[in-house]
């Protein structure tokens, strides 16, 4: 006897129609009203052009402009907060035991109840876009003003953030168990790496002399949203006399589409491993367990551990500008204490989680008070790093309204000072944390906030940011950071720096600002803005401008009196111009520059009297106090 046996191959689904419909008609309130709202601005400009005045029809660029602004500047923002509801709806039955019990017991499996819900999803996502998009492209279209270029590209766009949100959406839906918890989740997962890496930063500064928030954005990568609307946005440019918008940076939304992909690759997986049970749960897997409640340990432990810091230490005992590090550790630990316990309590469903709770809470003491220490300690040498002068391009130096910038190729030994003055500055970084003096006396002791900017020649920015205590006693001393920013203030290039234009700079305009003339003045001719500029040059090669006093910055000047030149530089990099303005105080001492405003009836000699009355009082009440007096307070 022979047995035949025959076979029919099973025919797997995919997708399966009958839940893809059953998920948008439940789904038509959200996506229906985002389109009714949405259809309110082509409607809004269907009637403007039938009932505005004259026969006024906008041109294909300016429809172009539009649509790439709104991908740029609105659809990254409305799509990435859209998408999350999107997901919630999806999703929603995932955190009803019974709902998912049911959902499960149907005759599909997971990978077709996945697809088929990632795809009702992002249909409930698109179909506003694509209705609002469909209603203005018709308008665009009947009234002859519509972009097809534009049209794809912004369509591109949708499609591309929609991928980018909504695979991130998904995956966060994966990892938790309650519904409350998904937006919760989203956010972090947009905006967690820049938000430590702020917190870091912060907590660096309570310790470390010198740095600052320019440190920030090296994790931005890691947040969609924020570098998104960093690299994305459009340009234009003329073409027989017509602009012409594209996008730039579209190739970052792409690259954060394929890992909206991935992301729902991996969320297929979860998906296939995640228990029913689970519903309900703050956290849906056990191996999340643990780093969420280190995680919220860590956020804690970061702000409220630092605001208990700020409140109850720093306001009443903390001495300067930095941090008290036993103080800070206690607070930290606290903070972090506080985390844990209501981490505990999520997971747990329970008040009743501090037995057996030890060992963790010891850890996140101790996980606490290391970073702490491991940051006072500067393990990363951020406060101690100096840059060679050979590595320098250029470098800034800013003091209040006063700013210089050396470049190595033109000024080297001025980029060797400036970085000599750093490396003092460093040394000196415990005098800094430590000193504060009991009172500010103009001549005597000030704070002056410096910040350096260094570019590199590798590529590479770096800033530091100092609030220094000068004395007149530390710059009378050769070895002080206060004697070297002296000699940089009187040093004849940064004299030059403040009142004459940047190398290969084309003056523009000159303004003259009297405040003490009641009558305006219309602006100069090209013959007059050569006179005066001329005219500075000149007390500039005679050495009439002098520098600027380290201890009494605004002494010695006409406050009332000042020059602005605005100028042009061609900016080779760009292939544009960049404006810029140099404010130029004017002095005594400057002869030819008082002599040619004189000439233009800019001021008179009556006020410069006047003000020099004025200036000789000063310095004599100064002189009485023991101040130290300015460098130049007279008209030779």
């Amino acid at each position: 006897m022979s047995w035949e046996v025959s076979s029919m191959p099973s025919k797997r689904s995919f997708f399966n129609r009958t839940l893809f419909r059953k998920n948008l008609s439940r789904f038509w309130p959200l996506w229906g009203g985002v389109s009714l709202v949405g259809s309110m601005a082509p409607l809004y400009i269907l009637l403007a052009l039938l009932g505005g005045r004259g026969p006024y029809s906008p041109e294909p660029w300016e429809f172009a402009s539009a649509l790439y602004t709104t991908a740029t500047f609105f659809l990254p923002a409305a799509i990435a907060a859209y998408a999350v509801l999107c997901a919630m709806t999806a999703w929603g039955y995932l955190y009803d035991g019974r709902a998912v019990g049911m959902m499960h017991a149907l005759p599909v499996d997971r990978t077709c109840i996945f697809v088929t819900s990632t795809l009702s999803g992002l249909a409930a996502l698109l179909i506003p876009f694509f209705v609002v998009g469909g209603f203005s492209c018709l308008i665009a279209l009947i009234w002859g003003f519509l972009d097809l270029t534009a049209v794809v590209m912004t369509t591109l766009t949708v499609l591309l953030l929609a991928l980018t949100f909504y695979g991130l959406a998904t995956f966060s839906a994966m990892l938790t168990g309650h519904i409350l918890a998904l937006p919760v989740l989203y956010a972090l997962l947009n905006f967690l790496a820049p938000l430590l890496e702020a917190l870091v930063i912060g907590q660096s500064q309570e310790f470390l002399v010198g740095v600052g928030a320019d440190e920030f954005g090296r994790s931005i990568f890691l947040s969609p949203l924020f570098q998104i609307y960093t690299r994305f946005h459009p340009d234009v440019e003329k073409v027989d006399g017509t602009p012409v918008y594209h996008l730039t940076g579209l190739w970052v939304v792409a690259l954060y589409a394929l890992a909206g992909l991935a992301l729902l690759a991996v969320s297929w997986l979860l998906f296939r491993r995640r228990h029913s049970e689970r519903a309900g749960s703050v956290v849906a897997f056990s191996w999340l367990r643990p780093v969420f409640r280190y995680g919220v340990s860590l956020l804690s432990a970061l702000t409220l551990g630092r605001l208990v810091y700020e409140l109850m230490w720093a306001s009443l005992f903390q001495h300067g500008g930095y941090a008290d590090l036993l103080p800070m550790c206690v607070c930290m630990a606290a903070g972090g204490a506080l985390g844990y316990y209501v981490a505990s309590m999520l997971l747990e469903k329970s008040l009743r989680v501090f037995k057996g709770s030890w060992p963790g809470l010891a850890a996140v003491c101790a996980g606490a008070v290391l970073l702490c220490v491991l940051t006072s300690m500067d393990i990363f040498g951020a406060e101690r790093w100096t840059p060679d002068p050979e590595e320098v391009e250029s470098v800034h130096l800013g003091d209040y309204s006063i700013g210089f910038t050396f470049y190595s190729e033109d000024d080297p030994q001025m980029v060797e000072q400036v970085v000599d003055i750093h490396r003092a500055i460093v040394e000196d970084r415990d005098y800094i944390r430590d000193e504060e003096p009991e009172e500010y006396r103009r001549g005597e002791c000030v704070s002056r906030y410096i910040s350096l900017r260094y570019r590199l020649k590798n590529g590479r920015e770096v800033q530091r940011f100092y609030n220094l205590w000068v004395t007149a006693a530390r710059v009378a001393r050769p070895d002080t950071y206060d004697s070297r920013l002296a000699a940089l203030y009187r040093a004849p290039e940064t004299i030059r720096e403040r009142a004459a234009l940047p190398k290969g700079a084309e003056l523009q305009s000159v303004y003259v600002y009297n405040y003490a003339s009641e009558q305006p003045r219309d602006g100069m001719s090209l013959d007059e803005n050569d006179l005066v500029y001329g005219a500075i040059l000149r007390d500039l090669e005679e050495g009439n401008i002098p520098g600027c006093n380290l201890l009494r910055e605004d002494s010695g000047r006409y406050a009332d009196l000042h020059v602005e030149l605005e100028y042009r530089l061609w900016k080779s990099q760009e292939s544009a111009y960049e404006y810029g303005y140099k404010d130029v105080q004017i002095y005594p001492s400057m002869t030819n520059t008082l002599r040619a405003l004189m000439g233009l009836d800019y001021v008179s000699e009556a006020q410069l009297a006047l003000w020099d009355e004025e200036l000789e009082k000063e310095e004599a009440l100064l002189a009485e106090e023991g101040g130290i007096p300015a460098e130049s307070v007279a008209r030779p």
